[in-house]
């Protein structure tokens, strides 16, 4: 349970060296700048900031437009695991200095990328722009008169245009008013008849068609025939598609150059966190000060650094007072690090606490393995998550979150060996049956519960020795576990063959409940104080049905390790009653694989809530308050590449 000791850093410098420090704290990622009061910042100090932020913003918002080019004409296919985590370009050390190297380079190549696009875009509004046009000459493909006919002669007229009945019924409207007249019908489109009428000009052919529905209308079209046009528009259209495929080709070449964008864009994102830092700056005309935080372990490094900077500086390293709120940074073994996890999602614990990290390993353990209840559903988590370790780039929290699965699904394994059961079968005795003797698992899951709370409310004591209250510790929580034991001897001593003592353990419990009272009145002056502490000593022992309520809590642990073991017996009885029939053993598979990913799912899920749950409101209630700041050193930060070997940074 370790808190790491903080040390409070000063730094002091030339104005003009300021960038320096910056620049090098940010590579060491070891300091936390504490931020200067609002009175003390420099408004002159503020400008220049805004304005190199601008410039930054400017160019990070290039190299996002350019990351968006790439995705839409080369996109990433990301796989299963990718599709929830994200997907990060891993390089190297030397792969990503390579890149930083040649950053001169992008403006251009980022013109370049931008030019390709426009010319896309523009051969994209000229290809709509022809479909358009070839869309509404579609329905007069068939008509074969040049345009210079259409206005007919000087004694016929032609009369172009659409109707939604047939052109026969048009023609015999026509006919019925004994109009001379011809016609020839073009095609049907979208649920209208396109054709052209042939009649005497003085004839009011016209007013009679426009009656019947027929409207007019003339393809747009300025010399040839409508066929001629498609066809040369097909043409124009085939040849702004082999020119936007080769800026297809072009803009996919280009998107090879993705890493090293996304290499500039980190660079200008740690750029941009460089410049921020400014704001964490005293600056006077010659000289700046800076504040921070920096683990006690970590300063002896941190001055070498900057002292082989060869710059004039000053620096002081002191220790915390007493009223300053000190970040916090927890430092454990390799087996309790994946455990902090846990306390990370809850709160981090205040300065005066402990770490309860390793607290929780063993019990987190206990209870996962208990609630998941099965080696081979142990042996199957611990598996992925060991495998998606090895193939994809994790970060320090994907990292620790996976090893606590891999712990948890150990646990599993742990206690399925114990009771005998792999995917639901028993291939050997083991020390009990969940199926066979549920009230046992009841038992454990109490006891360990009892066993927590017990090691919870001692971790509290201890708290309350390391804070200078000794008197807390003894009459506040030694006394309690003596009450609280005294209860459970008198309650279950004849079930553990002391049940000659019930009547020492029955005083026993009397006196620790009087101390509880007095315990509690202790210091108090004046005869309303006294009354009130007593009365406060008598609702401490009435918080003993909390304690036990808190105890039944863990029950739950027995309900999802049964469940899970119930589920698991009737697939298998499922997988037996057909492996028998013709071809059953197909079916038996099949029931069996699906059947048990879905208990294991199911069952996963279950065992990691409520593993928490206990470790979260029943575990900390006994010790832990929590709302401690997480140490947050100025550091590089990469957004969308992941390095390698992370000690090479």
């Amino acid at each position: 349970m370790a808190i790491v000791p903080m040390k409070r850093l000063e730094l002091y410098g030339l104005v003009e060296h300021k960038s320096s420090y910056l620049a090098e704290l940010q590579r060491l990622g070891l300091v936390e700048l504490i931020e200067p009061a609002e009175e003390e910042k420099c408004l002159k100090t503020e400008e220049e900031i805004a304005s190199k932020l601008c410039q930054i913003e400017e160019r990070l918002g290039e190299i996002d437009r350019v990351l968006a080019i790439f995705e839409r004409f080369a996109p990433l296919k990301p796989n299963f695991v990718e599709q929830f985590s994200g997907i990060k370009t891993v390089l190297t050390w030397e792969e990503q200095q390579n890149y930083l190297a040649k950053r001169g380079e992008a403006p251009a190549l980022a013109d370049q990328v931008f030019n390709a696009e426009k010319e896309h875009n523009i051969l994209e509004q000229e290809i709509i722009k022809v479909e358009r046009e070839m869309k509404a000459l579609q329905p007069w493909a068939e008509l074969d008169l040049p345009v210079e006919v259409w206005n007919g002669s000087r004694r016929i007229a032609i009369l172009l245009g659409s109707s939604d009945r047939e052109p026969q019924l048009l023609s015999q409207a026509l006919a019925e008013e004994e109009i001379a007249h011809c016609y020839r019908e073009i095609g049907e489109y979208e649920n209208r008849f396109y054709a052209v009428f042939f009649c005497w000009r003085e004839a009011p052919a016209a007013e009679i068609l426009r009656a019947k529905g027929f409207v007019p209308a003339r393809p747009e079209l300025t010399s040839g025939t409508v066929g001629e046009r498609l066809a040369a528009l097909n043409e124009k259209k085939q040849q702004l598609e082999k020119d936007r495929a080769k800026l297809v080709a072009t803009l996919k070449d280009f998107a090879a150059e993705r890493p090293f964008f996304q290499t500039i864009y980190d660079y200008w994102h740690n750029q941009k966190r460089q410049v921020e830092a400014h704001r964490q700056l005293l600056v006077g005309k010659a000289v700046f000060a800076l504040q921070g935080w920096v683990a006690a372990e970590q300063a002896a490094r941190v001055e070498k650094v900057l002292t082989a900077l060869k710059l004039p500086h000053y620096l002081r390293l002191s220790e915390p007072q007493a009223d300053e709120e000190i970040p916090i940074l927890l430092k454990n073994t390799k087996v309790v690090t994946p455990f902090e996890k846990l306390v990370e999602s809850f709160s981090y614990p205040r300065q005066d606490e402990v770490d309860p990290s390793a607290a929780i390993a063993p019990f987190f353990f206990l209870c996962y393995g208990m609630a998941l209840g099965d080696a081979g559903y142990g042996a199957v988590l611990a598996l992925i998550c060991a495998t998606l370790m090895a193939k994809l780039a994790m970060g320090p929290g994907g990292r620790k979150m996976a090893e606590l699965f891999i712990l948890s699904g150990l646990g599993a394994v742990f206690f399925g060996l114990v009771t005998s059961s792999i995917f639901g079968y028993s291939f050997f005795d083991g020390a009990f049956s969940v199926m066979d003797n549920p009230q046992l698992l009841l038992v454990l899951s109490l006891g360990l519960g009892l066993v927590q709370l017990y090691v919870g409310t001692i971790i509290s004591a201890w708290i309350s020795i390391k804070n200078g209250d000794v008197a807390e510790a003894i009459w506040g929580k030694a006394v309690w576990l003596l009450f609280l034991t005294g209860i459970l001897l008198m309650v279950g001593g004849s079930y553990i063959g002391l049940g000659a003592y019930a009547a020492y353990f029955k005083y026993g419990t009397l006196i620790a409940a009087l101390l509880l009272v007095i315990g509690n009145a202790r210091g108090k002056k004046g005869f309303f104080e006294i009354l009130k502490g007593i009365t406060g000593g008598l609702l401490n022992i009435y918080g003993s049905v909390g304690f036990f309520s808190d105890v039944l809590s863990y029950s739950r642990l027995m309900a999802l390790g049964l469940s899970g073991a119930v589920m698991g017996s009737i697939i298998n009885l499922f997988v037996e009653m057909t492996w028998g029939a013709p071809i059953g053993w197909i079916f038996a598979v099949i029931i069996f694989v699906i059947g048990h990913a879905l208990n294991f799912g199911l069952n996963l899920l279950g065992a990691y809530v409520h593993a928490s749950r206990l470790q979260y409101l029943e575990f900390f209630n006994t010790f832990f308050t929590g709302g401690g700041r997480p140490f947050t050193p100025l550091k590089l930060e990469n957004i969308n590449i992941f390095l390698k070997k992370e000690r090479e940074v």
